[in-house]
């Protein structure tokens, strides 16, 4: 009976052993990223997640005087995209269940002097990323600041700062993009932006290659992770653009000779230093709103408020607009436009003010089937 009973109790053990290793196998894996912060008693050290495109909070530490910290959170088994704020100041990372990271920083430079004490490569690379993109941007200011003291034109302003943007994205498709598309680095670079502007543009024909390489590789290795039908979406709009462009360049090169059109031709530069065409675009289009406008207006605040508004419903009218800013400053231009979705140009000489004999601004015209009707507003192109 005795021996019996020791079986039972055995049984019951060996039970209870499996049920507690199957529950902890349940158990979602964490990772962790953990050091010092010196330099910053008294402030807050935040992780954020930013992987989605927006910023949630997961945990925070007020830093004592050593500054120790360690964070620790539910991993996938896709990288995700997260990173550690320390007031204005931020270091990027990337991490999925298996991830630990350990760091040194100090609050006087958090993001300029930190340093991996423990890390993978791709955590690396980002590091290296951001630290370049940080460079990269840092020469863009000071283009930007010897154009304000009237030291460079704003011809050599737009160049210098596309040659620099040129040079960033060569180095990020060469080194990191193509060398390894299904890693966390590559589509951290791929998305990497100065203030508002992505470095990428996804209806550029070499870019629109580096998104289709990583929107395939995650497509196929972290099909299931919340960013990736995103990732998907630009890369298949890129291509499309693409293809629509090309088509309409092989449609015009066929043509003996160019058919008088019923509105003067622009093209202008945006603020990428691509040069537009007013006559391509309103090919690709069935309607395209024409304004002239001056962001340094009164009324241009409320204009563009307006034109937001029906920019989110352009889909519906296959409607584009192709804005000609007739500013004196090509800075108040650049920086006002830089947000916006639509086409932006700049008429530095104000040429087009006179072959559309404009009397005052803002002025509206529709193209509309190939032919130009000027409108009282802006709405009017919508009916």
């Amino acid at each position: 009976m005795m021996v019996r009973n020791r079986f039972i109790s055995l049984a019951v053990m060996a039970a209870a052993t499996l049920w507690l290793l199957g529950a902890c196998g349940n158990k979602a894996k964490q990772f962790v990223i953990e050091g010092n912060v010196t330099d910053a008693e008294g402030s807050m050290l935040y992780m954020e997640e930013v992987g989605t495109g927006n910023v949630i909070s997961l945990d925070s530490v007020e830093l004592d005087h050593e500054g120790a910290f360690s964070f620790r959170h539910d991993g996938t088994y896709y990288p995700m995209f997260y990173r550690l704020r320390l007031n204005a100041e931020a270091i990027p990372f990337a991490a999925d269940s298996s991830t630990h990271l350990v760091l040194k920083a100090s609050g006087r430079n958090f993001f300029t002097g930190y340093e991996l004490l423990e890390s993978d490569a791709d955590n690396r690379k980002i590091r290296e990323i951001a630290r370049k993109r940080y460079h990269t941007d840092c020469r863009i200011d000071s283009l930007i600041s010897l154009y304000g003291s009237d030291l460079i034109s704003a011809d050599s302003l737009t160049s210098s700062i596309e040659n620099l943007a040129h040079r960033f994205r060569t180095e990020m498709v060469r080194n990191y993009i193509y060398v390894e598309p299904k890693s966390a680095a590559s589509y951290f670079a791929l998305f990497q932006k100065k203030g508002n502007v992505m470095y990428f543009d996804q209806e550029d024909k070499n870019d629109m290659r580096a998104f289709a390489a990583v929107a395939t590789a995650y497509d196929t290795y972290y099909s299931m992770a919340p960013y990736t039908p995103f990732l998907k979406d630009i890369a298949l709009k890129s291509i499309a653009t693409t293809r629509q462009r090309e088509a309409l360049k092989r449609h015009l090169s066929r043509l003996d000779s160019i058919a008088p059109v019923a509105f003067p031709e622009i093209k202008l530069k945006d603020a990428k230093g691509k040069e537009i065409s007013l006559t391509e675009t309103a090919a690709l289009h069935r309607r395209v709103l024409l304004c002239f406008t001056a962001y340094s207006g009164e009324w241009s605040p409320q204009l563009v408020r307006l034109m937001r508004d029906m920019y989110d419903r352009r889909a519906q009218y296959d409607l584009q607009i192709f804005e000609v800013s007739e500013d004196s400053d090509p800075y108040y231009w650049r920086n006002a436009s830089r947000t916006l979705p639509w086409i932006c140009v700049f008429d530095e000489t104000q040429t087009y003010v006179k072959s559309y004999n404009l009397a005052q601004m803002p002025a509206f015209f529709l193209i509309k089937d190939g032919e130009l009707h000027a409108l009282n507003s802006p709405q009017e192109a919508l009916l």
